[in-house]
């Protein structure tokens, strides 16, 4: 199968649970870089959060991936948090939550491995209503096991929160800084246009043509510009 498939968030395991192929949409959603996880055993690449007592990731996929090696039927898991390790700091976590699957590969009888896929939640409301659907087939959630999957998206959606106050932020700076560079260059226009009489494509025409023969930014044209016919006053 080809790993930049359209299937989704998957691995391919051998019998021995080692990984031979991940998809790409899987190492994303890891946070594995492109071609990582390929020859690793599946628990050393993905190991329970040692600082989470509560982890039940290894245990449970454990438990699917052997009933479905010795049964040879798809098993779905039912909702998992399953953390997972971070590449840019050692020793941290960071929270996911997941749906899993398991189904056996068999080529012409022979046993060949386990499709492991995975489809990442992100929302406590799809989380509720997964958790809703797994009682209504009679499974059943401790509260304890309730608070532990609910914390790990909460850090998700607290992250996801952060980084579009921080994108809004940075569209603000670029806003700021396009406000203040039209405001200079029109300011070193106007000047232009007063002191050699001429119109305002004449004067941006002459703010271009030093630009380019400074090879200096037209903004910093007119900075200058502006200083020349104003200098600071001093201290």
């Amino acid at each position: 199968m080809d790993r930049n498939s359209s299937g989704g968030s998957f691995l391919l395991l051998d019998c021995d649970l080692r990984i031979r192929a991940a998809s790409v949409a899987y190492e994303r959603a890891t946070l594995r870089e492109p071609g990582e996880l390929a020859g690793q055993f599946l628990f050393d690449a993905f190991p329970d959060n040692p600082h989470d007592p509560q982890s039940t990731g290894t245990a449970n996929l454990a438990a699917s991936l052997e009933t479905v090696l010795r049964t040879r039927h798809p098993h779905a898991m039912r909702v998992q948090r399953y953390d997972v390790p971070d590449p840019v700091t050692p020793h941290r976590f960071v929270p996911k939550v997941w749906c899993p699957s398991n189904t056996a590969l068999v080529d012409h009888g022979e046993l060949l491995g386990v499709a492991h896929h995975v489809e990442e939640i992100s929302e406590s409301g799809r989380i509720l209503a997964e958790m809703a659907h797994a009682a209504d087939r009679g499974g059943s959630w401790t509260p304890a096991e309730v608070l532990h999957t609910l914390e790990a998206i909460s850090a998700v959606e607290r992250a996801r929160h952060d980084e579009r106050l921080r994108a809004l932020t940075a569209e603000n700076q670029q806003l700021r800084r396009a406000i203040d560079t039209r405001d200079t260059i029109g300011q070193a226009k106007g000047m232009l246009m007063e002191r050699f009489d001429i119109d305002a494509v004449a004067a941006f025409g002459l703010l271009a043509k030093l630009s380019q023969d400074t090879n200096s930014p037209v903004e910093q044209i007119a900075v200058k510009l502006l200083e020349a016919d104003h200098p600071p006053s001093p201290s």
